[in-house]
């Protein structure tokens, strides 16, 4: 079986969260920590070896990743992290798309301008297997879970382009 996956990812300082889709189904989906709070050593290394793990699991054959905002820029951890996705990525031969906020909102919510919260709710009717990360009690697991949310959103708009292109 050669299935051709797609790899979303939506970077952060501390997260990673990770979608693969075999088509437009979604095949797996996880929040990976790449740096505890004590340290910010190794966490290169770390998404290294995750970037690895998943390139071997699946037969990656492109990475769509959530492009960070102006605002974002302003961390030099975080741009070393994105510049590393590339980097590791362009040794694997595999091409990287960027998606921004405003693709994903424009993409998935056509008719109005909602919050990514809203945006996220609407993820719900197309991969249902995401409610059990929705409406968390507390805080920490509600952005904790964005970084899941945000990956899976970059995915669904990367394939959505796609379809339409077809």
């Amino acid at each position: 079986m050669n299935t051709n996956f797609i790899l979303a990812i939506a970077p952060g300082k501390r997260e990673l969260g990770v979608a693969v889709f075999s088509g437009s189904e979604l095949v797996y989906i996880s929040v990976k920590t790449i740096r505890n709070q004590k340290s910010k050593e190794n966490s290169l290394e770390k998404m290294t070896g995750i970037l690895q793990k998943l390139f071997q699991e699946f037969s990656i054959s492109l990475i769509v990743t959530k492009s960070i905002s102006q605002y974002q820029k302003l961390s030099p951890d975080l741009e070393r992290i994105v510049e590393h996705i590339r980097v590791e990525s362009t040794q694997k031969g595999l091409q990287v798309i960027e998606i921004t906020v405003e693709q994903i909102k424009s993409e998935l919510c056509k008719k109005e301008n909602l919050t990514e919260k809203r945006v996220f709710e609407m993820l719900l009717a197309s991969y249902p297997e995401l409610k059990r990360y929705w409406n968390r009690p507390n805080k920490w697991q509600q952005d904790y879970y964005a970084f899941l949310f945000s990956a899976v959103a970059v995915g669904a708009v990367y394939l959505n382009t796609l379809s339409q292109k077809n």
